[in-house]
Formats: C-alpha cells, sequence, structure tokens
C-alpha cells in the first residue's frame, strides 16, 4: 500500500472507532431528552380531565419549555466547552430525569408551566452540546452522518414512545395514581439511571482517548484543527456582531421554520390523530408513530446524501419543500391521507437538521462556536414554544388546531427561500487531505474553497 492509501485507511479505522464508542451513548442520551420533553403532548385529554387544563393553557405549558431552553443554551454550553462534556451532560441529565418525574405533581395550570419550564432550562445545554461536542470528534465531512445517527434519535424515541406512552395510560388507579402520573414516573427514571453511567461512558477530548493509540490521536486531532475556517472566514467576536451577521440570521431563521414544524406536530399529532375517532390510547399512541418512521428514514438518508455529494443545498432544500407540502397535506385532506401527509412533513422537518447543522461549524471556531450554536438552537428552539401555544390559541378560538398548521406551513415555505440564498456546499479541505477530489455543489470553485454558508 502507498503512504496516501495507509494514511486513508487509518483515518477510517479512527473514524469507525470514534463513531461506535461515542454515538451510541449519545444516542440514547438523546432517546430519553426528546421522550421527557414531549411525553406530554400523549395526555392532553387526561391533564383536562384530571387537573381542568385546556387546550390554551396546554398549548403555551407545551411551549414554555422552550423559553427556559432559548436563554440558559449559551451560559450551558459555554460551561461544557470549558468543563468537559462527561460531568456537565451527566449533570444535566439527573436534573432533568428529577424534573420528568415531578410533572407527575401537576395540579393545575400554575405547576404545569413552572414545571414545563423548568424542565426547558434543565435540557437547554444538552442538544446545542452535543452539537458542539461532535465538532470535537468528528472531521468536517464526517459532521452529517454522526449528526443524522444522533437526531434519529428523535424519531426513535417518538416510534417507541408514543406506544409505550399509550401502555402506561392504561395504569390508571395503581397506588392511587392516574395512569399519566405513572407515565411521567417511569419514563423519567431511565433519565436518571443513565446519567449516573455518563462519566464512564464519554470521553471529553480526542487527546484523553485511552482507547485511541499515540498516532490515532494525532491523526484526529490533526483533521479536526485542519477543518476550522480561516480567522478571516469567521464573523467578528462579540454577540453584537455575531447576531448582526447575515448568515448566523438566516441560519437562525431556517432552525425556527424547522423547530416550528417539530414541534407543532410533535405536541398536537395524537390529538390530530383523535380526528379518525374511536381509537384508544394505546391504537392512537401506535398511529402517532407512523410519521417517525418516515423521519426516521429522512434523518438517515438525506445527511448521507449531503455527504456523499458535498452538497448541503438541495438535500435541505428538498426536506424543507417535503416539510411544507406535508403540512398543508395535514389540514385539507381526511383524517386517515393527513396522517400519510404528517408522514411526509416527518420525512422532512427531521431530515433536515442534521444537513443543517453542518453549516455553522464552518464558518466558527472554538469558543465562538460554543456560544453561537446554543444561539441559533435557542433562538430557533423558540419555534418550539410558538408551534404548540399557537395551535392551542387557534383550537380554543376555532375548535380546531389543525387550522393553525396553514401558519406553520407558511413559515416553512418562507424557509425554502432563506435556505436557497446559501451557498451550502461540503468541506472540501478533509477530501484534498486524503488526496481525494473535492465534492461541492454547483457553486463555483471559488466560493467551494471556503466552504462556508455565505
Amino acid at each position: 500500500m502507498s503512504a496516501g492509501e495507509i494514511a486513508r485507511a487509518t483515518a477510517e479505522g479512527v473514524r469507525r472507532t470514534v463513531s461506535r464508542r461515542l454515538l451510541p451513548p449519545l444516542f440514547v442520551m438523546f432517546v430519553l431528552s426528546f421522550l421527557d420533553r414531549t411525553n406530554v403532548s400523549l395526555v392532553k385529554d387526561h391533564l383536562h380531565a384530571s387537573v381542568g387544563i385546556s387546550a390554551g393553557v396546554y398549548g403555551l405549558g407545551a411551549g414554555i419549555f422552550f423559553v427556559g431552553y432559548a436563554f440558559l443554551g449559551i451560559p450551558s454550553n459555554l460551561v461544557l466547552h470549558r468543563v468537559g462534556a462527561r460531568r456537565w451532560l451527566a449533570i444535566m441529565m439527573v436534573v432533568w430525569g428529577v424534573l420528568s418525574c415531578a410533572m407527575a405533581l401537576v395540579t393545575g395550570p400554575v405547576s404545569f408551566y413552572v414545571l414545563r419550564f423548568l424542565l426547558g432550562a434543565a435540557e437547554a445545554g444538552f442538544f446545542p452540546g452535543v452539537i458542539l461536542y461532535i465538532t470535537y470528534w468528528f472531521p468536517a465531512r464526517d459532521r452529517g452522518k454522526a449528526t443524522g445517527i444522533f437526531q434519529s434519535a428523535v424519531a426513535i424515541s417518538s416510534v417507541i414512545g408514543n406506544p409505550v406512552g399509550g401502555y402506561l395510560l392504561g395504569l390508571h388507579g395503581i397506588a392511587g395514581l392516574d395512569g399519566w402520573q405513572w407515565m411521567f414516573i417511569i419514563e423519567g427514571l431511565p433519565t436518571i439511571l443513565v446519567a449516573l453511567a455518563v462519566p464512564w461512558l464519554l470521553t471529553d477530548r480526542p487527546h484523553q482517548a485511552t482507547w485511541l493509540t499515540e498516532e490515532e490521536r494525532t491523526l484526529l486531532a490533526e483533521s479536526i484543527k485542519a477543518d476550522e475556517p480561516p480567522a478571516t472566514m469567521r464573523p467578528k467576536q462579540g454577540i453584537r456582531n455575531t447576531v448582526g451577521d447575515s448568515r448566523v440570521l438566516r441560519l437562525i431563521y431556517v432552525y425556527f421554520a424547522i423547530q416550528l414544524s417539530v414541534y407543532g406536530v410533535t405536541f398536537w399529532l395524537p390529538a390530530l390523530i383523535k380526528r379518525i375517532g374511536g381509537l384508544s390510547d394505546l391504537q392512537v399512541g401506535f398511529i402517532a408513530a407512523l410519521p417517525w418512521v418516515f423521519a426516521l428514514v429522512g434523518v438517515l438518508v438525506l445527511p448521507w446524501i449531503s455527504d456523499r455529494t458535498g452538497d448541503r443545498r438541495m438535500p435541505l432544500l428538498v426536506a424543507l419543500c417535503c416539510t411544507t407540502i406535508g403540512l398543508l397535506g395535514a389540514v385539507v385532506l381526511p383524517p386517515w391521507p393527513a396522517v400519510a401527509a404528517l408522514c411526509v412533513a416527518a420525512f422532512g422537518f427531521l431530515g433536515a437538521q442534521p444537513v443543517f447543522w453542518t453549516v455553522p461549524p464552518t464558518i466558527l471556531a472554538g469558543v465562538q462556536i460554543a456560544a453561537t450554536i446554543p444561539l441559533i438552537s435557542g433562538i430557533g428552539n423558540l419555534g418550539g414554544f410558538v408551534g404548540p401555544y399557537l395551535l392551542g390559541a387557534v383550537e380554543d378560538a376555532t375548535g380546531s388546531g389543525a387550522d393553525g398548521l396553514y401558519v406553520i406551513a407558511a413559515v416553512a415555505l418562507l424557509s425554502i427561500v432563506a435556505a436557497a440564498t446559501f451557498r451550502w456546499v461540503g468541506s472540501d479541505r478533509s477530501d484534498k487531505r486524503n488526496g481525494e477530489p473535492a465534492c461541492t455543489s454547483s457553486d463555483s470553485p471559488t466560493t467551494a474553497t471556503n466552504s462556508t454558508a455565505d
């Protein structure tokens, strides 16, 4: 074998080792995170019957999670960047696991709002923290696939969580508790248990990886360093300069539209399915899992295509188009075809995310990316507040929460326009380093060498 072939084989071996070692625990952690934040979607009617929570209160409470989530993401990521992922992620998991169990104590609107807000604050640093953590371990050319595998946890969480939650709701009356109380308790406990193992499952940085050889650690560190953008390509430091950068603003809007779609559908999907009529909680849970099967396909296939071709723009635009069309179909079609339309929307809005997150690391580095990723995630995730609140307000006003999907579809449509203005390209630096031809989009060569969204 030539020196180049040996280097490529070594790099591929390191990639596989890192993936096998780190992605499984991150995946399980995100399954629990998404389950704990969204399982409230199954108990909308139960909360109304048990503690008098109306559709409007439910929508506000479901969405208020993202208020705390938005404001605490940046300080949480800065702490993670300083103290390391293992300890900080474990602490966060213990706190949000306890709060998830405490949702069983809801007695009315105030306690519902407070616990949902605190749960969002506790989870604030998890997702942006893991996105940052992935940049420590994966070169740019592999981040789409790695992020896709991580984010497939959203689909798996919903595929598993909806039927399991439907079953747990049937535990009504055991030990004097309602079924919805048992659901929160039983689904929150695994988070606490997994948190205790996190310090042994993760490694903070490549140079600390005793499970890699010295040569492998050096090779990985050099490949990560080579992918950092030159200083001339980065926004000026400081919150004012970062927020004022048009690229960051467009990223925030596109991510807001994606999250508005994700959580608008997530928190209202069981209610929309009940339009079919005559279904038990368990049957609703199984049907609610169907769109997430298609979401799983999207989150695995689209980033694979994106990394394979080096084209970030087209997979993202396809995903956003599917989202818009699916949301509109969910409103105008009869119940069963509407479920099929939501499958199309789910394929789009979940498949869009791992492709989206390949871009910020191409224009940011170091502490700058540690602050800007949670800024994009936090403000974008306010879509998780707006979506449920909007649908709840519309249902209170019109008797049908589905009509609010028109607004969400309009926002998704505008995100297609915003995303089309980016020059989304693959990272050609790692390809050239491995002696392979660069893969870029149809943009000009001068933009491809910068590998940025502009």
